[in-house]
């Protein structure tokens, strides 16, 4: 019998355990998140709708209508009401002249008189309305700029997620490319190989000869094996660029042969620094500069403020009294008026506080100014580095179809007993290089094209609701 239980026990719970792992293995594979054939424009959006950076950007957008709501407040009606109750346990006295209260008392003769009573209690609700503040009103303005700049800073990072997604996007597919391409010059060379071994085992031909093609081999196996991690290390960038986490699973659609570069890429037309984010940014700081120099002036001007309020005050010396409505102790009470309060002199502090953001506002003037001459040199640079690459390009191509083109025939003589295998070896080992030099040469060209998109302000545009 205690055998059967501890066996029952040892069952029991290994049953238990077994379906807590696999209850958390169905909710860790439920949570997995399957994308599959996404191109580049949905890696885009994907990455746009997940990733932290545009989260906190619109986080801080809806801070900002937040803020727009709180100084609205400050001008609208605000009531408060208070309540005071009090226990004088030692009612305090005070001293005065005898004569007062007896006439035949001597002139120097004080008596001790009680003025409050032990119970006391004051209740109010009060209103105050705002009538006028050039504060308030320019402050309410500024609220919403703000609002204006964190909208556009939720479009300054949807820019730089595209610029991200897309580089490790075309990184990925220019790594895929380049493994299908070893695999298919390792089946070349082995092919060549597992000839020449025939050839050798039957006597017609060295074992150099097997060897130094079985080298090539290896070779090309080993850098088959170094890009299938490297893609591993691409999908990973990629994943982390979308804001994916590593054990969701992540398929692009999308060939080389679309990728379309040449000339017209180039920048032909005039340059508008107004397309732009950042120049955009930078007229909606001086809007805030200049929105605050006028609220600072606007603190010389009078307030002029509106208030009522209505209670209630008592005195006794039962503290039953002190129960408000409870009593007819209680004496109503209340005041309505207006307030104005004129600013005189506050020894130059509104005067510090506007040469100080009238020198912000001349550092924003300055950006300004100087931003298109900052636009004209990037996107120059862009144009010189993409027409760079252009031409490299097709020069690494025209070589890489030669270094095919040479491996074939060199292939085709050594089938033929006319040319060694030496020549196949060293024909591969060009056409290999040829191919890196010519992937190489077409991510620099995609990378540059980026570049210039952004910096021409095309790479992303809104145009949706933020």
């Amino acid at each position: 019998m205690h055998r059967f239980l501890t066996l029952f026990s040892v069952l029991f719970f290994a049953f238990l355990f077994g379906s807590q792992a696999k209850a958390q293995e169905n909710t860790q594979t439920s949570s997995t998140k399957d994308l599959e054939n996404y191109t580049l424009e949905q890696c885009i959006e994907y990455a746009i709708e997940n990733r932290v950076e545009v989260k906190n950007a619109q986080l801080d957008y809806q801070i900002s209508k937040a803020k727009v709501g709180e100084v609205r407040a400050q001008g609208l009606p605000q009531v408060n009401g208070s309540l005071s109750l009090i226990d004088n346990y030692k009612v305090p006295l005070t001293f005065l002249p005898a004569q007062l209260l007896d006439p035949q008392a001597g002139s120097d003769d004080f008596v001790a008189v009680a003025f409050q009573t032990q119970y006391a209690g004051t209740a109010k609700v009060e209103l105050q309305q705002l009538v006028f503040s050039g504060s308030y009103i320019l402050g309410l303005k500024a609220a919403a700029t703000y609002t204006q700049l964190s909208e556009k800073q939720i479009t300054q990072s949807k820019i730089e997620i595209a610029e991200s997604v897309s580089k490790a996007y075309y990184s990925l597919l220019i790594n895929r490319e380049r493994l299908e391409l070893l695999k298919q010059n390792f089946n070349r060379v082995d092919t060549v190989y597992q000839q020449t071994k025939a050839l050798y085992e039957n006597g017609f031909a060295e074992k150099i000869d097997a060897d130094r093609l079985k080298v090539s081999s290896n070779n090309i196996k080993m850098e088959i094996q170094n890009f299938e991690r490297l893609i591993e290390l691409s999908e990973m960038l990629l994943k982390f660029q979308m804001g994916l986490v590593q054990e969701d699973n992540l398929t692009v659609s999308g060939s080389l042969e679309k990728l379309q570069i040449d000339e017209s890429d180039v920048l032909i037309a005039q340059i508008n620094p107004e397309q732009r984010i950042e120049f955009s940014l930078l007229q909606t700081q001086k809007e805030l500069n200049l929105l605050q120099i006028r609220e600072y002036k606007a603190r010389y001007l009078p307030t002029l403020s509106f208030f009522a309020n209505y209670g209630a005050n008592m005195g006794s010396s039962e503290g039953k009294d002190l129960v408000p409505l409870a009593s007819d102790r209680w004496i109503a009470n209340g005041t309505m008026g207006i307030s104005l309060n004129v600013p005189i002199f506050d020894s130059f502090q509104k005067h510090h506080l506007i040469q100080q953001e009238k020198f912000n506002l001349m550092k924003t003037e300055n950006q300004i100014s100087d931003f298109s001459r900052v636009v004209n040199l990037q996107v120059s640079q862009s144009n010189i580095t993409l027409q760079n690459s252009i031409d490299k390009l097709k020069f690494q191509e025209e070589n890489m179809d030669l270094a095919k083109e040479i491996f074939r025939v060199t292939k085709i003589k050594y089938e033929e007993g006319v040319g060694s295998n030496l020549e196949v070896v060293e024909a591969e080992t060009a056409y290999k290089e040829a191919q890196t030099n010519y992937y190489s040469a077409l991510y620099d060209a995609m990378v540059a094209k980026i570049d210039l998109q952004k910096a021409q302000g095309t790479l992303y545009t809104v145009t949706s609701e933020q």
